[in-house]
């Protein structure tokens, strides 16, 4: 309701969906025109009640006349839709007067103010011009030898006086006070691996400027911080034992002339830091937030992922895997899936048995989110976006390479996730960390660059299917590839349709089936084991 922008305080309210067509807005946005709490609160209020008689008349003349909202905005006679109208000029002429009301207010309280500070500024005068003459008579009696009470006296009065004139401190914690205060705030709303991330923001923050006040840091300060955090080596937070100090890793960096940190990293660091001094100025124990304002950040990518060529596919396909923590099998399927469905890693490595099902008679997976096991909540887990979450069905290819007795072999054996040698490792607990080195290591022993990752997959099924025309015989629709990938549709009429219905499967299946590669790219026998070099999935 009472919002604060650096423009200053606003009234902000929804107006319920039932009357929008009525009043002809979405919401209701009032300037309440001053930076001052105490004058903003009670005018939001007088605001907030006019608002409140305003939806309270429309609602109960739209119950009185019981028609819905299409036959109001549409068909409902003239004479009764002034009504409506004069409702709402109404209220506009009311907000007009209490905006009258609270200039008033606000120029009264103004000119109060001004009185008060002259009145302030004189008594601040008149207490200096006092304090000067009690120093000279302080002087003149101890020339003159006088008691040490009478002394004593005077110069206790002196010492109230300029207490007086001092400057008084607004309060402001100290910084590693603040962070407390603020991860705290976090710990129930966000996962413990992105309040980790914000903790090393911070440390490092420290190690640059110090401890001390919120309100105490400046430009300066922040600007000195960017250049530093600039100068990091690219490899800055690959290793998290590495216990050296920001200082300590420049230093490095500068000496050995290491390729240095993405300007989108750094960014990151100020969008955490922003967000602590956001959540102290909006509580007055900060003048401004430091890390807003204009700062520049290089946030191109420093490496151009591209998708994977025929080449490149051509020198791994029928490798052998050199990896003893996966099989070959499983990193031959997982590959498989990620170049037919362009599915995301993480989402083929948590898929689970009951994630493959049959719809309409065509087999499906579901990406969908899982609820976490008891005693372990590390693996509750949730699709990227609401789009995220979709179906995906199983085109032929993937069904010769055996995924689906992938999956009855993992249910009859009450196995929960489908590739039984992967488990959850690092702090995001995630079951594709150790898959992703590995598959790192694979292609890049095979000359293969660093622009072509496994998420380049995902890269070449995008490519291949909006090459194929939209009209004419096997042609896709956008709104189709944008469900088969689970990106939000351009086409919200379309893209937001019930995955389960029969057109929408069959159209689904004729995207999964159109993702086509060259006869060397075998799902059924991508790469080769370590030991027996034999073709696999025979």
């Amino acid at each position: 309701m009472l919002i604060r922008l650096q423009s200053g305080y606003h009234f902000r309210r929804a107006v319920p969906s039932h009357i929008r067509d009525i009043v002809g807005k979405k919401e209701l946005w009032l300037s309440l025109g001053t930076n001052k709490r105490e004058v903003a609160k009670p005018y939001a209020c007088a605001v907030f009640a006019e608002t409140e008689r305003l939806f309270r008349s429309v609602m109960h003349l739209k119950t009185e006349l019981s028609e819905d909202e299409t036959f109001i905005r549409d068909e409902l006679p003239e004479d009764v839709r002034e009504l409506f109208d004069l409702l709402v000029q109404d209220y506009q002429h009311r907000i007009a007067e209490l905006q009258t009301q609270y200039d008033h207010q606000k120029l009264r309280h103004s000119m109060d103010s001004l009185e008060q500070m002259e009145k302030l500024e004189k008594a601040r005068t008149l207490t200096g011009k006092s304090v000067h003459l009690l120093e000279r008579t302080v002087t003149d009696l101890k020339k003159t030898k006088a008691t040490l009470p009478a002394l004593t006296d005077i110069q206790s009065q002196i010492k109230d006086m300029k207490a007086f004139l001092a400057p008084k401190e607004k309060p402001s914690p100290l910084f590693s006070e603040a962070i407390k205060i603020f991860l705290e705030s976090k710990d129930t709303t966000v996962k413990s691996t992105v309040v980790k991330s914000y903790e090393r923001t911070f440390k490092r923050f420290l190690e640059v400027c110090g401890d001390k006040p919120m309100r105490d840091y400046t430009g300066a300060d922040v600007g000195h911080f960017k250049a530093l955090m600039e100068q990091l080596p690219e490899s800055y937070g690959k290793q998290r034992n590495d216990t050296r100090t920001v200082q300590e890793f420049v230093a490095d960096a500068k000496k050995r002339k290491l390729p240095r940190i993405s300007g989108k990293s750094v960014k990151n660091h100020f969008t955490k830091l922003s967000g602590l001094w956001k959540h102290f100025l909006l509580r007055d124990l900060v003048d401004r937030n430091v890390f807003t304002g204009g700062w520049q950040f290089d946030t191109k990518s420093k490496t151009n992922r591209v998708r994977w060529s025929d080449s490149d596919l051509k020198a791994i396909a029928g490798q052998p895997w050199q990896f003893g923590t996966i099989s070959h099998k499983t990193a031959s399927m997982i590959v498989g899936i990620a170049s037919y469905t362009g599915m995301r890693l993480e989402e083929i490595c948590r898929l689970r048995p009951q994630d493959i099902q049959e719809i309409q008679g065509i087999p499906c997976i579901l990406v969908q989110d899982h609820p976490a096991l008891k005693g372990k909540p590390w693996t509750e887990w949730s699709a990227k976006t609401e789009a995220g979450r979709r179906v995906v069905p199983i085109c032929t290819a993937l069904q010769e390479a055996g995924l689906l007795d992938l999956a009855q072999r993992a249910m009859n054996q009450k196995r929960h996730y489908l590739f039984h040698d992967l488990d959850f490792k690092g702090q995001d607990k995630k079951r594709s960390a150790h898959f992703q080195r590995d598959f790192s290591k694979f292609k890049s022993r095979l000359g293969i660059g660093r622009s072509v990752v496994f998420h380049s997959f995902r890269h070449n099924v995008s490519t291949k299917l909006r090459n194929i025309h939209e009209h004419g015989e096997g042609g896709l629709r956008e709104s189709w590839i944008d469900d088969f990938l689970g990106h939000e549709s351009t086409d919200k009429s379309v893209g937001s349709t019930v995955y389960f219905d029969d057109v929408d499967i069959v159209n689904l299946k004729k995207v999964a089936e159109s993702v086509k590669y060259p006869e060397f790219w075998n799902a059924k026998s991508l790469f080769l084991s370590k030991d027996k070099h034999h073709i696999i999935f025979q």
